[in-house]
């Protein structure tokens, strides 16, 4: 009896380790979809006239038109910054999008960062 019980308790406590397991890496899926949204977008902006795009941001405060709260990523905010892109080449620019959790979903979710470069037309950060 004793060894069939310390098996079920044993056999409990990983079913809830695996559930844990199963909503983080639920939540981490859905931040990598939430900062690939984000890049596809700034992607069809224009540099010239498309505040989002324009040089700044920050990932650790929000500042205006380089945040947001996506309608279909509840629990989630968005923070991007854009640089000037590699060797000062003026038709592009690096872009890093920042995923981070409410402070309720901390415990099962981490924050996400994704950066790429981007083209546009010209025009100088």
């Amino acid at each position: 009896m004793v060894v069939c019980t310390v098996g079920l308790v044993s056999l409990a406590e990983l079913m809830a380790v695996t559930l844990r397991m199963q909503q983080l890496s639920q939540n981490s899926t859905q931040a990598v979809r939430l900062a690939q949204d984000k890049i596809d977008e700034l992607t069809t902006l224009s540099f010239a006239t498309d505040l989002s795009v324009a040089c700044g941001g920050s990932l650790t405060a929000d500042v205006a038109n380089h945040n947001d709260v996506p309608g279909n990523g509840a629990g989630y905010r968005r923070r991007w910054v854009v640089a000037a892109g590699p060797d000062g080449d003026t038709n592009l620019r690096e872009v890093t999008v920042r995923v981070i959790p409410d402070v309720r979903d901390a415990r099962t979710a981490s924050t996400y960062s994704l950066t790429t470069i981007i083209r546009g037309l010209p025009v100088a950060c």
